[in-house]
């Protein structure tokens, strides 16, 4: 069964609204002011007299919030592409509807939540939808 327009409209405006967020969080990270290293680039929190390990855990910090915003842009685009096409709602694993209660908590769920549990159990990992 079809989304309904409201769990759609719904979706799209919280997908749209995390994905404008998200990318406003990478921006202030990418962009800096003329002459300074953005906050991502390596050696951007070492000053003279810095204390080196710490300098390289901020930037390990930040490699890794980089990673994880791609990650979560990705889920993003590809809940809006399945909302787009009408897969939305879909479980990919077996086929099953996910509930408009699920779909709205997390839009970008891409599981029902047994199949969520298998997967989880299987990998050993507990790690559900960014978003």
């Amino acid at each position: 069964m079809p989304l309904s327009q409201s769990v759609h409209e719904q979706m799209s405006q919280r997908l749209q609204q995390a994905r404008e967020d998200l990318l406003g969080a990478v921006r202030a990270r990418t962009d800096a002011d003329e002459g300074d290293a953005p906050s991502i680039a390596p050696g951007a929190h070492t000053v003279p007299g810095d204390d080196r390990p710490t300098a390289e855990m901020i930037s390990h910090d930040e490699a890794h919030l980089a990673e994880h915003d791609t990650n979560t842009l990705h889920e993003i685009d590809a809940a809006l592409g399945k909302l787009a096409n009408g897969g939305a709602g879909i479980c990919e694993s077996c086929g099953c509807e996910i509930p408009d209660e699920r779909l709205l908590a997390t839009p970008t769920v891409r599981f029902c939540i047994a199949c969520q549990d298998r997967i989880e159990k299987e990998s050993g990992i507990g790690r559900g939808p960014t978003m």
